[in-house]
């Protein structure tokens, strides 16, 4: 294992703790944009889609589409892990044979990395597409420790890596963050600013009771098992991903259906065009004539 101390305290530094941050993909003028979207009727993907089913507008200002894939292009899947003390015994368990599954529906040009995190980051496994070695590494997988979720979040989103790879953070916690040096601020900036498609899980157990909240997220787990539930929706939500809870026995099933519904996404890239050329980009994608959920992400920083 290697330890991400000098890489995150490097990356902290380069980047005033992600106050003004890099834009890692989006550009405005002759290159393309591009921007995952999923369209769903209920939790099913709608496939058979084209161009012209689209619309997509950007800070408000309607976008012509020039491409539009399915599947076809290789995947990045940044696992960032929960390994704290809370994890021990049946849910780390369950947590290294769901990294199993997604390894196993990895295709031959997609890679896996891996990072655990308690109070400590953890490179398990740098990007490879080497199956034994992904393998290797959720086996050697142990939970102590208290919990940096929110400096795990930052460095799985600075494992992004090359531009003609599509990025999935799969990121795992069970509980509250305790030993973080980021604000959720911070990391939800940089996470604007990426083309990091976050798909946050919240471990709890079904039995849990759920007691009353005033978020507008719906009642809030029991006590003994909560998350940060608001960070890691609003992850999704910016992001394009979505946020869920898992008991134990689900993790598996879990991961898998966010790498398949990942795979369902449609990747649409355009030229803006009429449209400041630097800045927040806000977007909307939507299909015509059509009831269908679309997950996309909210924007974009341009250089």
């Amino acid at each position: 294992m290697k330890r991400l101390v000098a890489c995150f305290v490097g990356l902290l530094v380069g980047t005033g703790a992600m106050g003004a941050g890099q834009s890692q993909r989006f550009r405005s003028g002759a290159e393309l944009v591009t921007i995952d979207a999923l369209v769903t009727s209920g939790r099913r993907p709608i496939t058979g889609l084209r161009i012209a089913d689209f619309e997509l507008v950007d800070n408000g200002t309607p976008q012509s589409i020039q491409q539009l894939y399915v599947e076809q292009l290789p995947v990045n899947v940044i696992m960032v892990l929960d390994a704290s003390s809370s994890m021990a015994g049946e849910r780390i368990d369950a947590l290294k044979k769901a990294v199993t599954l997604v390894v196993d529906r990895l295709r031959p040009r997609d890679q896996g990395a891996i990072v655990s995190f308690s109070q400590h980051l953890e490179l398990e496994a740098s990007f490879t597409g080497d199956r034994e070695k992904l393998y290797k590494a959720s086996r050697q997988l142990s939970a102590e420790g208290s919990t940096a979720l929110r400096d795990a979040a930052f460095a799985g989103l600075a494992l992004r890596s090359a531009a003609d790879r599509r990025t999935l953070m799969i990121l795992v916690s069970d509980g509250v963050d305790t030993a973080s040096l980021l604000s959720e601020r911070q990391v939800i900036e940089i996470a604007r600013r990426s083309d990091v498609v976050i798909y946050p899980i919240g471990i709890r157990e079904a039995a849990v009771a759920m007691l009353p909240s005033r978020s507008p997220f719906g009642p809030r787990p029991g006590i003994g098992d909560i998350t940060d539930e608001t960070f890691l929706r609003t992850l999704a939500e910016q992001t394009g991903g979505r946020f869920e809870y898992a008991g134990s026995r689900d993790i598996g099933n879990t991961f898998a259906r966010v790498l398949d519904e990942f795979n369902s996404c449609y990747v649409l890239g355009y030229a803006p065009t009429s449209v400041s050329p630097g800045g927040w980009h806000q977007v909307e994608v939507r299909v015509k004539n059509s009831k269908a959920t679309v997950l996309a992400r909210r924007g974009y920083f341009a250089n």
